[in-house]
């Protein structure tokens, strides 16, 4: 459902190379893109809108979301009452009311994958920064230092809506903070508390740069983003009390005290591009997964659930100055 960019170039490709799922149909407003996705998949019915898709297919297993933040959760409710699993692009959504509106939803259907796309988790060289942590290869981690710098001409697409704020929920925390939220909580328990301190330029309606701290049992992180910065980069140090890590986009170093332990290259830079197609499988995989398995399922919607939480907390710290805002259970 909605077939711009990431839906050709991430979700597509990683479709097409899973033989569990089949896909039946695509839903497209734009004629331009319809006509695209006609020409890209022959044989796949197109339709224009939801309506036409719950008319014109009987027996759909799942809905793939690929259109702007602002309708992924009205489209999951619909889909879950549908009876059908959802895959959805993030953020799933920021209203506190629709996470309770997609659980009422879920409930009679329990067997059902609610999923959202956190493909940053299945980056190689993130994946590999999880388990070397989870391995204690850098001890207990103590404090995580996170940065994403993105140019002003990022966060496009083929129209602007990442710059409107009913499209797209958010700036730059809702595009990059989101990933952030789940990856760090793998690394350092449970955050408990934040503060953050956005940046709006004059007549622009989302933040174009976001600096946050976080507090967790025992560890701190310091976070920014931006979409003021020269040119693009990823860039992150984990500090252990054994060791550290350092992530420079396609480079991991890890030390002990002075001495360099290992030093990898990655195949891609993390701010190599936008749609990352290699790491859709890791996503597909997890959805199946939960789709499968029943004690799987439901880690991923918590997971959502946190991210939406601490972007919130984080415009609220914001408004009241900075303030270090606890995270309630």
């Amino acid at each position: 459902m909605g077939f711009g960019k990431v839906a050709e170039l991430a979700h597509l490709p990683a479709l097409s190379a899973c033989p569990e799922l089949t896909l039946a149909a695509v839903v497209e407003p734009l004629p331009a893109r319809r006509d695209l996705a006609r020409a890209l998949l022959p044989g796949v019915r197109v339709y224009e809108d939801l309506a036409g898709l719950l008319m014109g297919e009987a027996d759909l297993d799942f809905v793939d979301l690929c259109t702007p933040p602002h309708s992924h959760a009205r489209l999951a409710l619909a889909a879950l009452k549908r009876g059908l699993h959802v895959l959805s692009e993030k953020p799933l959504s920021l209203s506190p009311a629709e996470f309770r509106e997609l659980e009422e939803a879920w409930a009679p259907n329990p067997a059902l994958a609610l999923v959202t796309v956190h493909n940053w988790r299945y980056a190689p060289i993130l994946a590999q920064t999880t388990a070397l942590i989870r391995g204690g290869a850098i001890g207990r981690v103590q404090q995580v230092e996170w940065q994403v710098y993105r140019t002003d001409a990022s966060g496009g697409g083929l129209s602007p809506w990442r710059r409107d704020p009913a499209h797209s929920l958010g700036g730059i925390l809702v595009d990059h903070g989101w990933h952030a939220f789940y990856l760090l909580p793998a690394w350092l328990g449970r955050p408990e508390a934040l503060r953050a301190r956005l940046v709006r330029e004059p007549g622009s309606p989302v933040e174009l740069e976001a600096e946050v701290e976080m507090k967790f049992p025992g560890a701190a992180a310091r976070l920014f983003f931006t979409w003021q910065a020269a040119q693009r980069a990823n860039r992150a140090r984990i500090l252990g009390q054994a060791g550290e890590i350092i992530i420079d986009d396609d480079h991991l170093t890890r030390t002990a005290g002075e001495e360099i332990l290992s030093s990898p290259r990655f195949p891609e830079k993390l701010s190599g591009g936008s749609h990352h197609p290699e790491w859709m499988a890791g996503v597909l995989r997890e959805f199946l997964q939960e789709i499968q398995t029943a004690h799987q399922r439901g880690r991923n919607f918590l997971e959502a659930e946190t991210c939406s939480r601490l972007i919130r907390l984080a415009y609220r710290s914001h408004e009241s100055g900075g303030a270090l805002l606890p995270l309630a259970p």
